[in-house]
């Protein structure tokens, strides 16, 4: 892949986006997605510039999260959802395995409330990243995406 370029502007002053030659297979792209990274070229920074803070383009490629589609906030939604779930899943299982025979229901339950509840802020900038990731995955990028030529706009 090509490094990216910070400094690719069109005449307006708009970030152009980065031009790839090739595209990364389905666990690098998973990869990214978990680690808060550019699906498109990996860069740690990418969408966020705070934990809640996002913007449109990624701050290494400047391809925007956005593919010209309504919905991707909903997979997005989906994705933070299901790593909440998954999360509570595995709190409740180690929670009884490391308590059997005798499970402290209140102390367990006040845990994993705390967990739903917390959840969903701490997988909110992995859900997008994991969810742009998949949705490459599943709707491969076709020659203008991966020219650039995209702007990623509804």
């Amino acid at each position: 892949m090509n490094s990216p370029d910070p400094s690719s502007h069109d005449a307006d002053g708009n970030a152009v986006a980065q031009a790839f030659d090739s595209f990364p297979g389905f666990w690098s792209l998973l990869f990214r997605g978990l680690t808060r990274r550019c699906p498109w070229c990996g860069d740690r920074k990418a969408y966020f510039t705070g934990w809640f803070a996002r913007q449109d383009r990624c701050r290494a490629c400047h391809h925007p999260y956005r593919r010209g589609d309504d919905a991707f906030e909903l997979g997005a939604t989906t994705a933070n959802i299901i790593l909440t779930f998954l999360t509570v899943l595995v709190a409740i299982l180690v929670a009884v395995l490391v308590t059997l025979p005798d499970i402290p229901t209140v102390p367990v339950v006040v845990i994993i409330s705390a967990i739903a509840i917390l959840g969903p802020a701490l997988w909110y900038p992995v859900s997008f990243t994991l969810w742009q990731a998949v949705d490459l995955f599943m709707r491969k990028p076709d020659a203008d995406e991966l020219a650039g030529r995209v702007d990623g706009t509804l």
